[in-house]
């Protein structure tokens, strides 16, 4: 995979540990095993382009990793979701013919 496939793959599985983590401990000891996993099988698996996005991953501070990732997570989204969106009309699904028997 590409350094880009590897930092979306890292961030969205980053984004689903933040939200669905339970006890502190159980997330520095993942912290901190992720590197290891990276520098002993990791390298020789998937080869050297998952290495900042796996430390993004293991909440390595963003300044140390900004040069070296595409997306910036220190910046808000300058994207705003809106409250309703409604469906164009051309879009609208066909209504379904009533035959009269």
């Amino acid at each position: 995979m590409t350094e880009l496939q590897w930092e979306f793959f890292f961030t969205c599985w980053r984004y689903n540990i933040d939200f669905y983590r339970n006890h502190p401990t159980f997330q520095r000891r993942f912290n901190l095993g992720l590197p290891v996993y990276y520098y002993t099988i990791g390298r020789r698996l998937f080869g050297k382009n998952m290495k900042y996005p796996l430390l993004r991953l293991a909440h390595v501070p963003e300044r140390f990793l900004q040069k070296r990732l595409y997306l910036d997570l220190r910046k808000d989204s300058p994207h705003k979701v809106p409250e309703r969106v409604e469906i164009p009309q051309q879009h609208l699904r066909p209504a379904i013919p009533v035959w009269a028997d």
